[in-house]
């Protein structure tokens, strides 16, 4: 007599074999699929990346402002440990406080990355730069073992807002990315008609690069092309327009041909020993020490490249115009 139990027993078995082969066809042993990604078209190229990246890296400091812009808190960025601020507050909003931040690198360099540390943040996405250096374009396939990761073109300091427009476009936020751009352009316009006529008023910036060497930044400076939108004149040794020329490079003999009406004096970071003011010497001859028109800013700010520095040169030179920043004579 066949037993009425039998087709029952061999169907079940047949029901166990299929799932045991079903959970060995997937993509990997536990059957997760590859996250979802998307294409987009930065800086030239076409690029494969995250649909929807959670633990972004920023490798570039006006990146940490472009993301920071568009509502991001990177999991990791660049900057310098050994400043209370990691020199970071110039490319962050107010409510983020740059020691919230993982710092992977000693120095705001974009070659000085610690790749073991930036991997033990687990990123999903890093967002790089490919600039003139082209240092971060050789640590490509490194920095790809890592995570998924693309680097943005930079051919120089008024690519601020191109920047910020690619890095939207990496996180599907391109919306938010020129409504940023637009706000900002307002805030321009607004700044050019409170100053009125700017047009005879001739500006001179000079960075204090060391004590041998004071920089005339011109027109493709990233402070230069602010002065630029408020219509201001320039001395004529600093109206270069070639974009990877934002400075020039003179002596203090020269210093006379950097004069104006206004003059704004920024030192660079590695010149502690830069003069606070600006009377006596070389400066002494100058129109504008004798008219007590010379200001000194903050050039972690004037020379930020990003929508946070932009915002504090215009509010730095209202300040001056209208006489509320006191000059450095």
């Amino acid at each position: 007599m066949r037993s009425a139990l039998r087709p029952v027993t061999w169907l079940s078995a047949l029901t166990v074999l299929m799932l045991a082969l079903s959970g060995c066809a997937g993509p990997d042993e536990t059957g997760a699929a590859d996250p979802p990604t998307r294409t987009v078209r930065v800086s030239g190229a076409t690029v494969e990346v995250p649909a929807a990246p959670e633990r972004i890296a920023v490798l570039w400091r006006p990146g940490l402002a472009a993301v920071t812009e568009l509502g991001i808190v990177p999991v990791a960025t660049l900057g310098d440990p050994a400043r209370g601020d990691y020199g970071l507050a110039p490319y962050l909003p107010e409510d983020i406080p740059a020691e919230s931040l993982t710092v992977v690198s000693s120095t705001p360099q974009e070659h000085d990355i610690n790749l073991e540390r930036l991997a033990g943040t687990r990123p999903d996405l890093i967002i790089g730069v490919n600039s003139t250096a082209a240092t971060q374009a050789r640590l490509r396939d490194r920095l790809a073992e890592i995570a998924p990761t693309v680097l943005l073109n930079w051919p120089g300091p008024t690519a601020w807002r191109q920047y910020l427009r690619d890095v939207g476009a990496v996180l599907g936020r391109e919306q938010e990315a020129e409504r940023a751009l637009d706000d900002y352009a307002e805030r321009v316009a607004a700044t050019r008609d409170r100053l009125g006529d700017t047009a005879g008023v001739e500006v001179s910036l000079l960075r204090l690069q060391s004590d041998s060497e004071v920089r005339f930044e011109t027109t493709t400076s990233f402070p230069g092309q602010i002065l630029d939108e408020l219509g201001f004149a320039r001395p004529e040794s600093q109206r270069g327009t070639e974009p990877d020329e934002p400075f020039v490079s003179e002596s203090y003999e020269r210093l006379a041909e950097g004069d104006g009406d206004v003059i704004f004096v920024f030192a660079n970071q590695g010149y502690t020993e830069a003069p606070r003011t600006f009377g006596g010497g070389v400066w002494a001859n100058l129109s504008a020490v004798r008219e007590r028109r010379v200001y000194s800013v903050d050039y972690d700010y004037w020379g930020a490249s990003s929508l946070f520095g932009a915002e504090r040169v215009l509010a730095d030179v209202v300040a001056a115009m209208e006489g509320e920043l006191p000059p450095a004579v």
